[in-house]
């Protein structure tokens, strides 16, 4: 290769150099366009989502007739609905209803038959952190064990069913599912081999 070669290569690397440098300081005197989320944004992140925006499923369970329609329109089996006879009362009682969020695609479909043929009792809601350790908190029991609930008789008259706007159902199930489910990754972790002489000397 040639002096007059080499000074070219030398040229063209140096050009491309000053080139991409050029880029990096025109970035810097822009603004910024990443939004530092939650600190620094200029409204709650709540009241900037859209009108149809679809977060979390909660459940009003003093609304609920334990129709089972939201199970059975789920396309993915998420949600789980059992009934189970009082007692004393014979009176037909909600035992379980469970939402599995780590399964949940969001598509509306529960909350829609909910809403057209029940009472409404389960929809989205504008909540979506649900940022946790291990999977098993992301199981939401709207009913806590042992604890049925009555089933809600729905007058004909649909206008008289007392449907709110979301409240802190979903809130309040993900902090009893973080709260029933205290196990983190590191637990989880552990080889067997350790674990194995704490269940035998129990």
């Amino acid at each position: 290769m040639s002096l007059g070669d080499k000074a070219k290569e030398v040229i063209r690397s140096a050009n491309t150099i000053l080139e991409g440098m050029a880029v990096t300081f025109s970035h810097m005197l822009r603004e910024p366009i990443t939004i530092q989320y939650p600190d620094r944004t200029e409204k709650p992140v709540t009241q900037m989502l859209q009108k149809r925006f679809r977060g979390l499923l909660e459940v009003q369970l003093d609304i609920c007739i334990g129709c089972k329609r939201c199970e059975k329109a789920c396309p993915i089996n998420c949600i789980a609905v059992e009934l189970s006879k009082d007692a004393e009362t014979k009176k037909m009682m909600i035992s379980r209803f469970d939402i599995d969020v780590s399964k949940c695609m969001f598509c509306g479909l529960c909350a829609e038959v909910c809403a057209s043929e029940a009472t409404g009792a389960i929809r989205h809601t504008r909540e979506f952190e649900a940022a946790c350790g291990t999977l098993d908190a992301l199981v939401f029991r709207y009913v806590e064990p042992g604890h049925p609930v009555p089933l809600y008789k729905a007058p004909k008259d649909k206008s008289e069913i007392p449907v709110g706007e979301a409240g802190p159902h979903a809130r309040e199930a993900r902090e009893r599912a973080l709260r029933d489910n205290p196990a983190t990754f590191a637990e989880l972790r552990k080889p067997k081999t350790e674990a194995a002489p704490a269940e035998s000397a129990g």
